[in-house]
């Protein structure tokens, strides 16, 4: 009868440990290293040329209350049309080190919310860099 105790109570003792050990993997996210950067489609004209002067990397929270979420993002100071703009986009894995580089980049324009020339603030753009790859970024600040 002891046996079967002490038997009973290794076995749980290594389940314990167990759960101990792979908890801080259970919320983790997958890494898909095969899955490249998303590329311009064929055709596709980018009309705007851009400028970017700087790039920097910092946290982004979003949200409210217990549903907080955080993340880096990428900011770039860049010329448009003689005016000076801070674009914001997501930072996929490699963009900052081997594509989003200082110099002149050619954009397009996805989506104008305001639907006038003046107001440049929350305008999509999609970036396009020399070997094709886009990035999609937003229009966050404004400067002289």
């Amino acid at each position: 009868m002891v046996g079967l105790v002490g038997l009973k109570m290794k076995r749980y003792l290594v389940f314990l440990l167990f759960i101990l050990v792979c908890s801080p993997f259970l919320g983790a996210q997958k890494t898909r290293y095969g899955q490249g950067l998303p590329k311009a489609r064929p055709g596709v004209d980018y009309p705007v040329s851009l400028h970017i002067s700087g790039i920097r990397v910092r946290s982004r929270c979003t949200g409210s209350g217990g549903l907080v979420s955080c993340g880096d993002v990428i900011y770039a100071d860049a010329t448009m049309n003689g005016r000076k703009i801070e674009l914001m986009g997501t930072l996929f894995p490699y963009l900052f080190q081997a594509h989003l580089h200082l110099g002149d980049i050619a954009a397009r324009l996805l989506n104008d919310s305001h639907q006038s020339g003046d107001n440049l603030i929350d305008q999509e753009y999609e970036v396009a860099f020399l070997d094709k790859t886009i990035w999609r970024c937003t229009v966050t600040g404004i400067s002289e």
